[in-house]
């Protein structure tokens, strides 16, 4: 599993600690990029560290 980039990494981490503050695990909204509207769905399921994969 890579990266995107560690800034996209950041504002993921930043956007969970947010809903998770809400008690929320779940967000959708509409984005537009290159031209084009996009729905973004999030979705947060808690893992264990056994379940990770190796390349982590």
């Amino acid at each position: 599993m890579a990266s995107l980039s560690p800034d996209l990494d950041i504002a993921l981490t930043q956007l969970t600690e947010r809903l998770l503050a809400q008690e929320q695990t779940y967000a959708e909204t509409y984005v537009m990029a290159k031209g084009q509207l996009y729905r973004t769905e999030l979705h947060l399921c808690p893992v264990s560290p056994s379940e990770l994969p190796t390349d982590f």
